[in-house]
């Protein structure tokens, strides 16, 4: 295999894929990437069997081939060289040399006999979908996706596909996120798949400047398209919780409020909280919000009011503040709405302006308050 290519483009490659290559793994092979080149198409491939990545684009190719190279050391090197043409010599026994006008590098690699063979089942479906609105969908739920390895079907965000509907949801079972595209076209049946957040991350990071993204389900796996780069993923296999019974229909009480402003006071009542529970208690009343926290062990509590637009009852709620502007991070909008019911029932958080084209809200639920 030889061939010439400029730095800046392989490194772009190279540092899409990167985050997926194991370090540690029990198969060695894992931590390579596979370079295929058949006349001037490069082909590269990364995998931790779990997620795959396949990427190529055009070089001044001399000699096809094919073999694998330790992915680590390649990204450092690349790194580190000049913005110049670098020059790729393997041999038959996969010994790479890498020439530059100034310097010389050999690297040895590995046969691609014994890199995993990448491939997709036939898929049941596939749509394309524009790959910036899909990333805010991701951005807005990504946050919320549990990390109890003990309830693996929370662990990634479910794509939940219905006529004309597309949405996203995550949840914890503390706080969830749900954002919905009612302007989607499609005619299909209705159907769940949970997309790992390894492969959503992933997509992100490959997404840059693609105008157009096609997404094909199978039975255990997805695969995203984006020009000359595709990302295989497997599935997380499960029932997803009927997450639309939490999700109240009667809170009836409204707040709003700044988002800055009220950011500004939890954050500030934060520090003054639990490090074991990160409780803060918000006193509602009319127009007036009065956020508080103590800390019992270490002596210390901090009082904070702060105007709203509220005309409802009474009541004192408590919250996780990590949560709180967790929530406020992903708002996107100069005022958020509060729908309540009581002190020990889930809010609705929404946007006063959602974003283009979008339905989105977030749900929190309380922490018992303590005496």
């Amino acid at each position: 295999m030889k061939f010439a290519v400029a730095k800046s483009a392989l490194f772009e490659a190279l540092q899409r894929m990167i985050s997926i290559i194991p370090t540690k793994t029990t198969i060695p092979i894992l931590t390579n990437i596979l370079f295929e080149l058949e006349k001037s198409r490069l082909s590269l491939t990364g995998t931790d069997l779990e997620v795959s990545i396949l990427t190529s684009q055009e070089v001044l190719g001399e000699r096809d081939g094919k073999a694998a190279f330790p992915a680590k050391k390649l990204f450092d090197l690349i790194r580190e060289l000049p913005d110049t043409p670098l020059a790729f010599d393997a041999d038959g026994g996969n010994r790479l040399t890498i020439k530059t006008e100034k310097g010389q590098y050999k690297i040895s690699g590995e046969s691609s006999d014994d890199y995993p063979h990448i491939a997709a089942e036939e898929h049941a479906l596939s749509f394309s979908y524009a790959p910036a609105t899909f990333l805010k969908m991701v951005e807005k739920t990504i946050f919320a996706v549990s990390s109890d390895e003990l309830r693996t079907t929370l662990m990634g965000v479910m794509l939940d596909l219905r006529p004309n509907e597309l949405r996203m949801v995550a949840t914890d079972g503390h706080r969830l996120s749900k954002i919905q595209d009612l302007n989607f076209s499609y005619a299909g049946e209705a159907t769940q798949v949970i997309m790992p957040v390894k492969a959503l991350q992933l997509l992100s990071r490959n997404i840059g400047a693609a105008k157009e993204m096609n997404l094909a389900i199978s039975r255990d796996h997805l695969t995203f398209k984006l020009g000359a780069t595709t990302i295989y993923s497997k599935v997380i296999n499960g029932q997803y919780p009927a997450y639309e019974r939490v999700i109240p229909s009667d809170n009836n009480m409204t707040m709003h409020v700044e988002r800055d402003l009220l950011s500004a006071a939890v954050r500030r009542s934060s520090i003054f909280a639990s490090q074991h529970t990160h409780q803060v208690r918000w006193s509602l009343e009319p127009n007036a919000l009065t956020v508080v926290a103590e800390d019992v062990e270490a002596g210390g509590n901090s009082r904070e009011t702060i105007p709203v637009e509220y005309s409802g009852d009474s009541m004192e709620i408590g919250y996780n503040a990590n949560y709180v502007l967790e929530i406020m991070r992903h708002l996107d909008a100069e005022h958020a709405v509060f729908k309540l019911k009581d002190g020990g029932s889930a809010a609705i958080i929404e946007p006063l302006t959602p974003p283009e084209g979008l339905n989105f809200m977030m749900l929190l639920m309380p922490i018992r308050l303590n005496e």
